[in-house]
C-alpha cells in the first residue's frame, strides 16, 4: 500500500511538472554603474527599475544583474527557461537601426546592495570591472527596430534554456545574469522593472517549462547566433598563506589558511607532512596539540566555488615546549652558581 501511495505521489509530481510551467520571481537584481567604485549613490539595489544603457548613451554601458533562486526547482532537466522583463521605459535617439540587449552568466557571488562597478561585494573587487561573466552569451533579444520609439511597458524574452540546464545540473554554480547592450553606436536607454517594482506582474520572471515550451517572439535571439564578448575573468586560485605562527609540543594551537583568487568560499586539503595531533579542516582552520617537534611542509590543494582549482605549500615549525613562567629564571640562576663553584675550585686549586 505504502508503495502504491509513493508511486501515485510520484506520478502526480510528474504529471505536475510536465504540464505547468513554474514562475520564479528574482531573489535580487542591481544596476551596475560605471565609474562608482563603492555602493552606488543611487542605491540601485532597492531601486523599482534597472538601468541597461548603450556604448554611445550620455550615461554609457549601465549594466543590470538578476539572480533567481532554484534551490526548490524539480531536478528534471527544463526543455524551456524563459527571462521576461517589462520595461518601465525603452527608447533609441536612432530608430533606423535595431539594438540588442545580450545575457550573460554570471561567475561571481554578488551583493544586491553593496555590488558596483568595481566591487561584487562591499569587501570583494571584480576581476574585471563592470562584472564577470561568461563571455558565451545565454541569450539576447531585439528590443529595438526602425518603427519603435518610447516603448514603456513593453515585455521582451530571452531564451537562458541552456544556462538553466548547467545550473540544475551542478556544472557551474548560479550566481544570476547580467544583461548588457555592446552594440557600439547604440544610446538605447532601456530599464527594466526591478523585484522593487509595486506591481508584481511588472517584475522580472523566470518561467521554467519541462513540456510544451512557449514560441519565440519576434524579438528572441538564439545565443548561438550571437558572438562571444570578451574574454573569461580569471580565475587562478593561489595559496595566501606565506607564513604560519609558530607551535609548541603538547600546546593548543590554531591557524588558519588562506586563499585567494577564484570565488570564495574555499574547501583547503592538505596532505604530506602533518605533525602528529594536528588536524586540517576543509575551512582551513588547523588546530590541535602537536605531539613532536620538527618543521613540517603541508601541500594544500585549493578548490573554490566554481570548482577552479589550485595549489600551494607552506611551513609548520612545531618547537620544544615553552618552559612555565619563572622557570628559565631559575634555571639561569643555579647554572650560574654551579659555574661559580667550578670557578672557585680551579681557584683553590
Amino acid at each position: 500500500m505504502r508503495t502504491l501511495i509513493a508511486l501515485g505521489l510520484c506520478l502526480s509530481w510528474a504529471a505536475w511538472a510536465a504540464e505547468d510551467p513554474l514562475t520564479l520571481t528574482a531573489v535580487k537584481d542591481t544596476t551596475l554603474q560605471p565609474g562608482v567604485t563603492g555602493i552606488a549613490p543611487q542605491y540601485w539595489g532597492k531601486a523599482e527599475d534597472l538601468m541597461i544603457y548603450g556604448p554611445k548613451h550620455d550615461n554609457p554601458n549601465f549594466r543590470t544583474l538578476i539572480e533567481f533562486d532554484l534551490k526548490d526547482v524539480p531536478k528534471a532537466p527544463v526543455r524551456s527557461a524563459v527571462l521576461k522583463l517589462t520595461f518601465f521605459k525603452m527608447y533609441a535617439a536612432a530608430k533606423t537601426r535595431q539594438d540588442i540587449i545580450r545575457v550573460h552568466r554570471v561567475v561571481r557571488p554578488w551583493a544586491e546592495v553593496g555590488a558596483s562597478w568595481n566591487y561584487s561585494l562591499t569587501n570583494d573587487e571584480w576581476i574585471n570591472k563592470g562584472g564577470d561573466f561568461d563571455p558565451m552569451p545565454a541569450g539576447g533579444a531585439y528590443v529595438f527596430d526602425e518603427q519603435s520609439g518610447d516603448d514603456a511597458g513593453k515585455t521582451v524574452d530571452f531564451d537562458v534554456t541552456a544556462v538553466v540546464q548547467a545550473w540544475q545540473s551542478g556544472r557551474v554554480p548560479n550566481y544570476g545574469f547580467a544583461l548588457m547592450n555592446t552594440d557600439g553606436d547604440s544610446k538605447t536607454t532601456a530599464r527594466p522593472f526591478s523585484r522593487d517594482a509595486k506591481d508584481d506582474a511588472k517584475r522580472p520572471k523566470l518561467i521554467l517549462s519541462w513540456a510544451n515550451p512557449p514560441k519565440p517572439n519576434n524579438n528572441w535571439i538564439k545565443p548561438a547566433a550571437l558572438k562571444p564578448l570578451g574574454t573569461m575573468p580569471q580565475m587562478r586560485v593561489e595559496l595566501n598563506t606565506p607564513t604560519l605562527n609558530q607551535a609548541h609540543l603538547g600546546q593548543n594551537y590554531k591557524a588558519f589558511l588562506n586563499a585567494k583568487g577564484g570565488m570564495a568560499p574555499y574547501v583547503f586539503k592538505v596532505t604530506g607532512e602533518v605533525p602528529e595531533g594536528i588536524t586540517v579542516n576543509p575551512s582551513g582552520l588547523i588546530e590541535g596539540q602537536p605531539a613532536k617537534a620538527g618543521r613540517y611542509t603541508l601541500n594544500v590543494s585549493i578548490t573554490d566555488d566554481a570548482r577552479h582549482s589550485g595549489s600551494g605549500r607552506v611551513d609548520l615549525v612545531v618547537a620544544e615546549a615553552a618552559a612555565k613562567s619563572g622557570e628559565p629564571e631559575a634555571a639561569k640562576s643555579g647554572e650560574a652558581k654551579t659555574e661559580e663553584k667550578k670557578s672557585g675550585a680551579l681557584q683553590d686549586e
